[in-house]
């Protein structure tokens, strides 16, 4: 049995699917509009170095505390799209239950939400407060690049959210319960 694009084809005579175990399941990498799941690991670890570089940084430099808070943040949600990315390239993903794909996409989605509210209310309140870019403009409370990183919190939970989904309907298999149907005989 293999699983091509979200379509199972059966190797038997008969219209029942069969019991299989997990390991015997070969499923082509998904495609859909998403690069090669190798790729997608780099680019993972290139957001997790970035959130932990960033938040060092907006700490020491400027003592950005909302910057450094929300990167950090960022870098976590990076961490677990990394997870997603490799349990799927290693298989480890076949055997994760239905309610781990749902609360990878609906939680993901949530962080989404709360990035892109954080992301608004950052960017209003800078214009409010006159708030700069320059280099005296950056210590302390910068809203400007705190709305960066609520940004990239809110694009990494994205991800997570579909990839979670785009995987679990990669790696699920859908059963035919309908019984086989007799073929009619010519007369």
């Amino acid at each position: 049995m293999a699983i091509i694009q979200q379509n199972a084809y059966y190797e038997s005579i008969t219209c029942y699917a069969e019991s299989y175990e997990s390991r015997d399941i070969i499923f082509k990498p998904v495609s859909q509009g998403m690069c090669n799941t190798k790729v997608s690991i780099a680019i993972a670890i290139l957001g997790i170095s970035a959130g932990l570089l960033a938040g060092l940084f907006f700490a020491i430099q400027y003592q950005n505390w909302p910057a450094t808070t929300i990167a950090f943040m960022s870098s976590v949600a990076a961490s677990v799209l990394f997870y997603v990315h490799l349990s799927y390239s290693k298989g480890w993903i076949l055997e994760w239950p239905p309610s781990r794909f749902t609360c990878l996409i609906w939680g993901g989605w949530m962080c989404f939400a709360i990035g892109m509210i954080g992301m608004t209310a950052c960017l209003i309140n800078a214009g409010v407060r006159h708030q700069t870019l320059t280099t005296e403009g950056l210590k302390g409370a910068n809203f400007w690049i705190t709305s960066v990183w609520f940004f990239m919190l809110a694009k990494w939970t994205s991800l997570i959210a579909l990839y979670s989904r785009r995987y679990r309907d990669a790696t699920t298999i859908p059963l035919s319960k309908t019984p086989p149907i007799p073929a009619e005989e010519p007369y």
